[in-house]
């Protein structure tokens, strides 16, 4: 049997908690935390219905938008 190596795009919210004075603050702190720059790999682990636990490679990472709310 022959192995092929399968490239999908996955789109998904994340959240997070930060502290911070406000919500422009917290933005930045966000943005600054969520950079490409700074994010040294990013992990998924998606589990189906029947259990079964995938855990494939993320081959990019990027965001485009943060929303803010207290």
């Amino acid at each position: 049997m022959n192995q092929f190596k399968v490239f999908a795009d996955v789109k998904t919210t994340v959240s997070m908690k930060v502290k911070a004075n406000n919500q422009q603050e917290a933005e930045m702190i966000a943005q600054r935390q969520l950079n490409d720059l700074s994010v040294a790999n990013v992990k998924l682990q998606i589990e189906n219905l029947n259990g079964e636990v995938l855990k494939p490679n993320v081959a990019d990472f990027y965001f485009e938008a943060i929303t803010v709310e207290e």
